[in-house]
């Protein structure tokens, strides 16, 4: 079965064909984000239009926001706020007469990287903008009724949220900089960029000390562009949790990076074809 997948951001969209577990073609194009609905509407039919084929059963697509699972209506998609309150799917499935599905964003990466790596138990988090996290249990995705199980980034932290010290937002506002500048001069040897980093694992290790006491998982994978400096922050991440969480809860943990650039578009294939057998 072959499905037309996107991943929807704030600034670009990622579509690809995707069967089972392969990327067939991608494509990526930018986001008018500060459109209406209607601008917003068209530039979706079109780039949906623009790569239909004769084989293609249905589309699923990643949102950043929370969609009602039941209505599918979103409830708040973060830095497109004119899908907000919208039936994108119900409207796109009128358009092209076939099915199409939503979820959030990082629940279809946590779903695809539990499908490529055979992940029974995990934490699927994106570093990005901000952060999200999707949850595995027993192999199935746990969206909860309105996509919010998982929404790690918006628990109390420090004088704002845990979003304001683990995303790139943290490089920005506390050293002036974006991440991907920081990265490259941490792969120069550059002192201060390794030291920001070293602060952001610390940052990132109280985050993950309390998504280990509400969900306790074998396995926590990270995502988005702010994973790319794993090297740099891993270390100081897995000194500052050995302070702030039972030791036992350790012992089998395993924190990585993903290798797979395109999971978020596997999840959605996946989440697709749950979506066909549920109603079957």
């Amino acid at each position: 079965m072959s499905v037309l997948c996107l991943d929807l951001g704030g600034t670009k969209l990622m579509l690809a064909q995707v069967e089972g577990k392969t990327l067939l073609d991608t494509w990526r194009y930018p986001v008018p984000a500060d459109g209406n609905f209607e601008q917003l509407f068209d530039f979706l039919v079109t780039c949906i239009h623009s790569h239909l084929t004769p084989e293609t059963n249905g589309v699923s697509i990643g949102i950043p926001g929370m969609v009602d699972m039941h209505s599918g209506t979103l409830l708040e998609v973060l830095n497109i706020p004119a899908l907000t309150a919208t039936q994108l799917a119900q409207q796109l499935q009128n358009t092209f007469e076939m099915d199409v599905v939503v979820n959030n964003d990082a629940n279809l990466f946590a779903l695809g990287e539990a499908v490529l790596n055979h992940n029974q138990d995990m934490l699927g988090i994106t570093l990005g903008t901000g952060v999200g996290a999707g949850v595995i249990f027993n192999g199935q995705l746990y969206s909860g009724k309105h996509c919010a199980a998982g929404e790690i980034g918006s628990l109390s932290y420090r004088d704002g949220i845990i979003e304001h010290y683990c995303s790139g937002q943290y490089f920005t506002t506390h050293h002036q900089m974006s991440g991907e500048h920081l990265y490259q001069k941490a792969c120069e040897g550059d002192s201060h960029a390794l030291q920001a980093f070293a602060h952001f694992g610390e940052h990132l290790a109280h985050m993950i000390a309390q998504t280990l006491l509400v969900y306790d998982p074998k396995d926590i994978v990270l995502g988005g562009s702010v994973s790319q400096s794993f090297p740099f922050f891993i270390e100081a991440l897995k000194q500052k949790l050995q302070s702030l969480v039972y030791g036992p809860q350790l012992t089998d943990l395993t924190i990585s990076a993903s290798q797979h650039h395109n999971a978020a578009l596997i999840g959605a294939a996946q989440w697709f074809l749950q979506q066909k057998d549920s109603v079957k």
